[in-house]
């Protein structure tokens, strides 16, 4: 993570954050960035591939995000590529990539076994048994 924006920030959140950011790594609290509406536009608008057409609509800006990511209620697919976190299609992809494994595991292993198997099989013509 590069940087955390939130905005609009209520005066409560400050002013736990003011209390918190001073006890944070350096590496981390240096990441936290607060606004209010007007400035997070400018500071989005920097920042953005394509400026101000960038920001999304809960900063006040054109861009209509939930189309992108919406809720997982809401998604038809559930789980099937949305590109927020991901759960169901984590699983899948962690039973492909385990029978994956598997099969991998069991290729060398079924390698060794005709290797040793021709080997005896060899050994034992060598010595005219």
């Amino acid at each position: 993570m590069h940087l955390l924006i939130s905005a609009p920030v209520s005066s409560i959140v400050e002013f736990c954050m003011n209390l918190l950011l001073p006890l944070m790594p350096g590496r981390l609290a240096h990441k936290f960035s607060f606004y209010n509406l007007d400035h997070v536009q400018d500071k989005l608008e920097d920042m953005l591939l394509h400026g101000f057409d960038d920001i999304p609509t809960f900063f006040g800006g054109p861009a209509e995000h939930d189309e992108y990511y919406p809720e997982e209620k809401f998604c038809p697919n559930r789980g099937q590529g949305t590109l927020k976190f991901d759960w169901y299609g984590m699983m899948e992809r962690l039973k492909e990539q385990k029978s994956q494994f598997e099969q991998q595991k069991q290729q060398p292993d079924q390698q060794q076994q005709e290797s040793q198997t021709s080997e005896t099989s060899e050994g034992g013509t060598e010595n005219g048994h």
